[in-house]
């Protein structure tokens, strides 16, 4: 998977706006098969002043991948902020989702553009701005098998 932006922190004054990668940069993807979801990335948002929550950053889908679907979801997830102006290391925040699912093999590529509420530039005149894109290669093959459910358990009368 090759990734133009994940993980990369923009820190000012003002705010605090996070790309959290789903994996390492430098760490691949399992392999994937036709039927199978990965997250790609993770974004979220604090303001600089107090570390509150922001909505999640608006996701738009610039390269639609050819091979599969690429959805954008919104949820709420623990995040390890790393600021030195957060009291609270881990916090429960709005994040944004960025899930790939696979249809047919082959190797897909996707990219997706991320606009942050927090503004720069003279009288915050620019939206904070991020880029990120993977290619990824699906194994031919059926979808691997649901993991089992477990039996219900016999109660003791």
């Amino acid at each position: 998977m090759q990734t133009s932006s994940f993980g990369r922190v923009l820190l000012t004054l003002a705010a605090l706006a996070c790309a959290a990668p789903a994996l390492a940069e430098d760490q691949a993807p399992p392999p994937l098969r036709p039927g199978q979801q990965i997250i790609l990335a993770n974004y979220f948002e604090l303001s600089g002043s107090g570390c509150s929550a922001l909505s999640p950053p608006i996701i738009t889908i610039t390269q639609k991948p050819a091979l599969g679907t690429l959805i954008v979801s919104r949820t709420q997830g623990v995040v390890n902020t790393s600021s030195p102006q957060c009291a609270v290391r881990s916090k429960v925040l709005p994040i944004s989702q960025v899930l790939y699912t696979a249809n047919k093999p082959g190797l897909d590529t996707m990219a997706w553009s991320v606009t942050f509420q927090q503004r720069w530039g003279p009288r915050g005149k620019y939206p904070r701005m991020d880029y990120g894109s993977a290619r990824l290669k699906i194994n031919p093959g059926p979808p691997l098998p649901a993991p089992p459910i477990p039996a219900p358990r016999a109660s003791a009368r």
